[in-house]
């Protein structure tokens, strides 16, 4: 079914988006991208990287993938660590859904994962191999990407920020969070950093503004389901994105037109980024 998604996809598209730059100079040029008061946009942002046959989750050929079929991509990853504390790409606390390894990731030194391919979404058996997040950050130093990092459970985020601040993206990079205690933390290690935080309903936005975090410093993700409007548009008076997720919902719609029709459905009401499975087809629905 995924490969009938990925072939409707490509035969919607008569033109391959062209390798692109966002060419930030400066962390204030991201502010400048993401102020909704600014410049509104329509922006697709995918979920573990965008896998697609062929293309593992959390892998950077995987995400070379998605700039080449989506302009100007958001794009969430995940941060695992390993027994020895390299940082790398990895969703799962568990090796056997997405690689040839088995057994709980942080129980394997870096040189041993080394030994570890990685599968696709469907099981089938790639070339790709771990990356590291170094590897990644100075992949998106290019400017092919914003991406939103998803820090798993019992990863430090000062490892994370200190290896954003170390490669220098900070104008590429925005950290997730699921709580404004981490939100908190994160804005005191690095007050210029972008953060993702949970904003579902008027009790999160009570919390946002009394968090003491810029409103230029978030991106608002509203939850799985979309929000009612009047959340929406009380975020973007001040100026921030709103993330909506659809990899729960429209993204199982398996009638391409009622799919692009819910995404658009979504952006219309106030949804400015949507985080989806199928980023090259939300895509599509932009066009």
């Amino acid at each position: 079914m995924r490969n009938l998604f990925v072939l409707v996809a490509l035969l919607f598209s008569t033109i391959q988006v062209q390798a692109q730059k966002l060419n930030f100079k400066s962390v204030d040029d991201l502010y400048q991208f993401m102020d909704y008061n600014n410049s509104p946009k329509q922006l697709v942002s995918a979920h573990r990287g965008g896998p697609y046959p062929g293309y593992p989750e959390n892998c950077i050929p995987t995400f070379n993938h998605l700039t080449k079929n989506v302009y100007a991509p958001v794009i969430e990853l995940d941060v695992e660590m390993s027994k020895d504390s390299v940082l790398f790409l990895m969703h799962d606390n568990e090796l056997g859904r997405t690689t040839t390894g088995n057994g709980s990731v942080r129980n394997y030194t870096w040189k041993e994962l080394q030994d570890i391919r990685l599968k696709d979404d469907e099981g089938t058996l790639t070339k790709y191999k771990f990356d590291t997040f170094d590897k990644v950050l100075k992949w998106t130093k290019k400017g092919k990407a914003i991406l939103t990092v998803d820090v798993k459970r019992g990863v430090p985020f000062e490892k994370i920020v200190a290896a954003i601040h170390k490669a220098q993206v900070e104008k590429y990079a925005a950290v997730i969070t699921y709580n404004w205690e981490d939100a908190k933390l994160v804005h005191k290690l690095a007050p210029e950093l972008m953060i993702s935080v949970t904003i579902m309903d008027d009790k999160g936005w009570e919390a946002a503004k009394a968090s003491g975090i810029p409103f230029d410093r978030m991106i608002a993700f509203t939850g799985v389901k979309l929000a009612d409007k009047s959340l929406f548009d009380k975020l973007h008076k001040e100026g921030i994105y709103c993330i909506s997720a659809t990899f729960h919902t429209s993204d199982k719609e398996t009638e391409v037109v009622k799919r692009q029709a819910e995404y658009k459905a979504a952006w219309d009401l106030g949804a400015d980024i949507i985080a989806t499975d199928l980023p090259i087809e939300a895509n599509q629905a932009i066009k």
